[in-house]
C-alpha cells in the first residue's frame, strides 16, 4: 500500500512539474543568474569604485585647460552649486517630474551666466530594468554634431600631449540646442543633477568654441569642467557605481555594474584634491 502511495505520489509531482514547466525552468534559470553574480556583486562593491578612467598626467591636463577656460568665462573655480531646498524636495517627491526637472536646467544655466532661450529640454523616463546607452545628450541642432564627418572625426583618441592644438573654435551661440536626459525610476538625485551639470557644461563650453575634437577626450573635459565648475559635490556621488538588475529582449534576467559619467570616483576624487589646492 505504502509503495502505491508513493508511486502516486510522484506521478501527481510530475503531472504537475510538467504544467508548471515554464515557471520552474523560469525560476532555476533565475537562481542561476543570481548566484553566478553573487561573488561578482561583492566584488564590485569592494573594487568597483576604485577603478579610474582617466590617469593623474591626463586629467592634469584637463584641470588646466578648465581652469583656463572658466576664467575665460569669467566664472570663479572657488564657487560650489547649491540646489534650492524647496525645488530639491519638488524633485525628490514628484520623482524627478518634467516641471520641476526644467526648473532645475534653468538653475544650472543661471549659475553659469547662460540663457534658456536657445535650450530645449527633453526628458525620456525609461524603466530601470533596462541598460542605457546614453543618460543625457546634448544636440546642437544647427551645428553638424549628428552629421557623418563629425562622427568619424570623434572616432579614436588623440595624444594628450596635443590636446590643447585639438580644441576646435566655433561661436554657436545663436544655435538652437536640445538636452535630452533618460531618466529611470531608481536614478539618485544626486546623479540626475550630475547628468543635467554634464550636459550643461557641454552647452557652455560649446557655446564659446570649445571643443576638442575626440568625443572621449572631449566628454572627460566637460566632466573634469562640471567638478571644477563647483558641481563636484554632487557628481563624486552621482557617479558611483551601482548594481542592477536588467532584461534583455527575450526577458533573461541579469545583473550588472552600473555607472553613469565619463570621470570614475577615485577620478573625481583626485579632481576635487587638486581644485582645493589651488
Amino acid at each position: 500500500m505504502k509503495y502505491y502511495i508513493l508511486i502516486g505520489t510522484i506521478i501527481i509531482l510530475i503531472y504537475i512539474a510538467y504544467l508548471y514547466r515554464y515557471y520552474i525552468l523560469w525560476f532555476l534559470n533565475t537562481l542561476k543568474v543570481t548566484l553566478k553574480n553573487k561573488k561578482g556583486i561583492k566584488d564590485l562593491q569592494k573594487v568597483g569604485m576604485n577603478n579610474r578612467n582617466v590617469d593623474n598626467d591626463s586629467l592634469k591636463k584637463y584641470i588646466s585647460l578648465s581652469k583656463k577656460y572658466l576664467d575665460g568665462l569669467d566664472l570663479s573655480y572657488n564657487k560650489k552649486f547649491i540646489l534650492n531646498k524647496e525645488l530639491e524636495r519638488h524633485l525628490l517627491y514628484s520623482r524627478f517630474s518634467e516641471k520641476y526637472l526644467q526648473e532645475l536646467l534653468v538653475e544650472i544655466l543661471n549659475y553659469y551666466k547662460m540663457s534658456k532661450e536657445n535650450v530645449n529640454l527633453k526628458v525620456n523616463y525609461i524603466s530601470s530594468k533596462y541598460a542605457l546607452k546614453y543618460a543625457g545628450l546634448y544636440v546642437d541642432k544647427d551645428g553638424l554634431e549628428n552629421s557623418k564627418e563629425s562622427k568619424e572625426r570623434n572616432e579614436g583618441k588623440d595624444n594628450i600631449e596635443d590636446i590643447e592644438n585639438k580644441v576646435s573654435i566655433e561661436n554657436i551661440e545663436n544655435h538652437k540646442k536640445e538636452i535630452i536626459l533618460y531618466i529611470q525610476n531608481d536614478m539618485t538625485l544626486n546623479t540626475v543633477i550630475s547628468i543635467l551639470a554634464h550636459e550643461c557644461t557641454h552647452y557652455l563650453l560649446m557655446t564659446h568654441g570649445i571643443k576638442i575634437e575626440k568625443r572621449i577626450q572631449n566628454e572627460c573635459l566637460t566632466d573634469v569642467t562640471a567638478v571644477i565648475a563647483g558641481f563636484g559635490k554632487y557628481m563624486i556621488e552621482g557617479y558611483k557605481i551601482s548594481n542592477r538588475v536588467i532584461y534583455d529582449e527575450i526577458n533573461h534576467r541579469s545583473i550588472k555594474k552600473n555607472r553613469v559619467g565619463y570621470l570614475s570616483y577615485k577620478d573625481i576624487e583626485y579632481v576635487l584634491k587638486v581644485k582645493n589646492k589651488v
